[in-house]
């Protein structure tokens, strides 16, 4: 009789510790496999101020709105600061879904403002646009301000990897890099994203995001240099070996709604 009593009540245990395991797997899984949609816009430079006024006065109250009842988790707006072009200027959007099923990027908005308003707006965000272009892209895994507000800077490395190695440079970045990311007091947050836009083999497959608080953190961590160990040397030489970095765009935050 004892040890069925017991047997019952370690039954009655495990069923709640079985349900907290299912749900931390399922959160971890949701966020490591979470699509980010980076949404690139060019206008004239004369232009952008006007784009951010529409951003903030309509657009990020929508999406703030998409957060809310649960049908988006974040939404960022990005500054490109290292393009050779004076007469433009490039933002990019972000948005954090909760699944590839999610593909509508903004909406609604018809209980905040008028119709007339909600026309005038998309038709005045619509008249300025120069050029534009999207990149679907899954988070793979790291510790990226995910549902806090991002920080101030956002170093974008973009990575082309052999198909065949696509796992094990995977496994290499979030095993091997990932760690020295973390213990490097300049960097804030450090993400992996997997290119799911359909592209060519020349083309980029990763993208390494590096978040800083400042540009000038930024400049620290990309100008120090330190010893090596032979360890340190040997991942270095295989991730090389694995990936080309192809090229690197560096963004300033103008503004998020979580």
């Amino acid at each position: 009789m004892y040890n069925l009593i017991k047997t019952q009540k370690l039954n009655k245990m495990k069923k709640p510790l079985l349900l907290l395991f299912l749900l931390i797997t399922t959160l971890t899984w949701a966020q490591e496999n979470m699509p980010v949609y980076m949404h690139y816009v060019t206008v004239k430079s004369s232009d952008a101020d006007k784009l951010i006024s529409l951003e903030k006065n309509y657009f990020s109250k929508m999406h703030k709105q998409n957060i809310d009842s649960g049908k988006k988790i974040g939404w960022d707006m990005w500054r490109m600061e290292n393009q050779s072009d004076a007469g433009h200027t490039t933002f990019v959007y972000t948005h954090l879904q909760h699944s590839l099923d999610e593909m509508e990027l903004s909406g609604g908005g018809s209980d905040l403002f008028s119709e007339a308003e909600l026309k005038m707006a998309n038709e005045q965000w619509a008249s300025m646009i120069v050029s534009s272009k999207l990149l679907v892209t899954s988070f793979k895994g790291g510790f990226a301000p995910i549902k806090e507000e991002p920080v101030n800077v956002v170093q974008l490395g973009f990575m082309n990897v052999d198909p065949l190695s696509y796992y094990e440079y995977e496994q290499m970045e979030l095993k091997n890099f990932l760690p020295a990311h973390k213990k490097n007091p300049l960097v804030r947050g450090w993400a992996l994203h997997s290119i799911d836009t359909p592209h060519a083999e020349d083309e980029d497959d990763y993208l390494v995001a590096n978040f800083f608080e400042t540009l000038n953190d930024m400049h620290k961590n990309s100008g120090s240099v330190s010893q090596l160990s032979k360890q340190e040397k040997a991942n270095y030489k295989a991730i090389l070996n694995l990936r080309k970095m192809t090229k690197v765009e560096v963004l300033t935050l103008v503004m998020a709604e979580r």
